[in-house]
């Protein structure tokens, strides 16, 4: 299921690209953008996360660009006494599609590398450092002005299953991402005489 998710994702882009060159003739500065996103999630736990960006508005309705993140979470256990914290370094690429003005659909594929501890009594009982894939899709409300800026705030999930996803808790359940984020455009859009 894993395999066919990323598949149908990478598949999308690459054709939502190949018809956005189509409409595109050349590179045009004032599409560039970077910027940075802050997560927040919570649910017997929480988490925060820092996503800077550098992306590129293909045309009116679609941004694609390569993310990275920087998540710390903490988790109590339910049933025992332990509490669980991990930090995750990862990134990927993203895609949003603004479909109408003020809406987006958005996803993002990261690879992470997690370092997760546990601790019970104040004692670390246990710590080891695992990789995890994630999906993130979602959809968000925003405001974005080709060539001046962008901020919007979306709601996502890790549409994969693995157990070691800093986006799902410790018995495997979804964890909602919450994320407000900023961009500002590199070149300065041309004002119309």
């Amino acid at each position: 299921m894993k395999k066919k998710l990323l598949a149908v994702f990478l598949l999308s882009v690459t054709l939502l690209g190949v018809q956005a060159q189509e409409e595109q003739k050349g590179w045009k500065s004032d599409h560039l953008f970077i910027g940075t996103g802050l997560n927040l999630g919570f649910s017997r736990g929480f988490i925060i996360g820092l996503n800077p960006e550098v992306g590129y508005s293909i045309n009116k309705i679609l941004d694609a660009g390569i993310a990275m993140n920087l998540t710390y979470v903490t988790q109590q256990y339910q049933t025992v006494n332990i509490t669980a914290r991990y930090l995750a370094l990862g990134g990927g690429p993203f895609v949003r599609v603004w479909p109408i003005e003020q809406l987006f659909a958005g996803g993002q594929f990261e690879f992470n590398q997690i370092s997760y501890s546990e601790k019970a009594d104040g004692e670390i009982i246990n710590k080891i450092k695992v990789t995890a894939p994630s999906l993130l899709v979602g959809v968000g409300y925003g405001s974005r002005i080709i060539g001046r800026g962008q901020f919007y705030t979306s709601i996502m999930i890790d549409a994969l299953n693995d157990i070691n996803s800093p986006y799902r808790d410790q018995y495997n359940r979804v964890l909602p991402v919450f994320r407000t984020g900023f961009s500002f455009y590199l070149g300065r859009k041309k004002e119309k005489d």
